[in-house]
Order: C-alpha cells, then structure tokens, then sequence
C-alpha cells in the first residue's frame, strides 16, 4: 500500500493527467491530481482545459480541508484522495473557480476552452451557373484521457460573402455526424456537407460555435475561406 501511495504521489507531481474511476461517479472521470502539502496546494494555480476534473491528493500528515467560494467543502485524510460533489460540474464549464485550504492558503482552478478546429472543402473552385458543388469537411475536437471513439454531433455554420468588401452572412446550419476513421485510428471526428449553387463568385467559410446548454466548453472555430467561381 506504501508503494502504490508513492507513486500515485510521484505521477501527481510530475502532473501527469490520468484516468480515475471515483467514487461519486459511475464511470471513469479524466482527472487531473493537486497535490496537498505543509505548505499549501500545489500546483496553486492548475489551468485544465473543460472535460478534465481536480482530485486532490493529501500527501501531509494531517487531515485538510478544501473550501471553495460556494461554502462547499472537501475533506482529504493524509494519504488519501479528495473529490466530491463540489467539483462534479466545475470541470465541464470554463471559468475561474477559487479555493482555500484550511481557510489559509489560496488554491486556484482556471477552467479553459478545449481546442476544436473545422475544415472547408470541395472537389474544385470553379463550376458552371446553375451547378451544384458540395461543399464538406471535418470537425474535430481536443481529445482527453479516455479519447473519444467517435467525433460528437455537432451544428456547424457555413456562411457565404460575394467579396471581401461585404460581410458574412449565414446560408445554413448543418449537424456534423460522426465520422468512421478509415486507417488512423486515432483521427476522431465529426463530417459535414452542404450542396450549394452559387449564382455568382462567392467566398463560403465554416463556423464552429454551439456550446452546451450548461455553459461554454470549447474554443470557437472558423475554417479557412473556400472562394467559387462561377462560369457561363
């Protein structure tokens, strides 16, 4: 039991994330240890990107308590760990989320956007009046500890302009689905397509930016533009 505390200790340090199967949860929860010492929390800051949860470690000899701003408290018994239902929704959303310790030392929880990116496509950039081009691509979203198996359904919107002199504006909000990796594995998204028959030359670009109804998640994303001609 001494062995597997210390090295549970040592992947804390080094703050290594790892996968936690805790208690209050019915599944595993991407965690990221704080380590509690004579001293204080450390790291005293920690910035995690939204997805990921805290666990404090109590690597001291006496118990301590973490307290955050809503009154709601942690106890963690030396050598042991600390998670509950203060922090079941503190990961999901971006925010800042203050904390003491004891009532003494100051702890810090900075909650960031995860990264998402999409991209525009089409067979060519030049296609007769009165034709249609499928415009699609790919969205994809940061990936934690345990990866996704299968991009999320996501909305995009694709918006359109005739030059850069006039703003964008919106011609549909289509769903990303889930896409089916055909070699790599590890390439996890999301696919989106759009027919479109521009009657004159016009630059389409993509947006990625729902968030979920409980807060913002992840980074708003924009594709590179994809200009259109259009012949006689």
């Amino acid at each position: 039991m001494v062995r597997r505390r210390s090295l549970i200790a040592q992947v804390a340090l080094l703050g290594v994330l790892a996968t936690l199967d805790l208690p209050s949860s019915s599944s595993a929860l991407a965690a990221v240890f704080i380590s509690l010492t004579p001293t204080g929390p450390s790291p005293a800051t920690l910035t995690i990107p939204a997805g990921l949860y805290p666990v404090w470690m109590n690597q001291d000899t006496v118990a301590h308590t973490v307290t955050f701003a809503s009154g709601c408290s942690i106890q963690v018994a030396p050598g042991e760990l600390g998670q509950s239902q203060c922090t079941s929704g503190l990961g999901g959303v971006v925010g800042d989320h203050p904390y003491t310790v004891d009532g003494k030392a100051q702890g810090d929880i900075v909650v960031v956007a995860r990264g998402r990116t999409v991209t525009l496509e089409a067979k060519r950039h030049g296609i007769a009046r009165g034709s249609e081009l499928l415009l699609h691509g790919k969205l994809r979203i940061q990936q934690l500890s345990p990866p996704l198996i299968q991009g999320p359904r996501m909305p995009v919107t694709v918006l359109a302009r005739s030059d850069r002199y006039h703003p964008f504006h919106r011609i549909a909000v289509v769903m990303a689905k889930p896409g089916r990796p055909a070699h790599n594995l590890s390439d996890v998204y999301s696919a989106w397509h759009l027919g479109v028959r521009p009657r004159a030359r016009t630059i389409y670009i993509v947006e990625a930016n729902s968030q979920p109804a409980g807060g913002p998640v992840w980074q708003r994303a924009w594709s590179r533009p994809f200009r259109v001609r259009v012949g006689r």
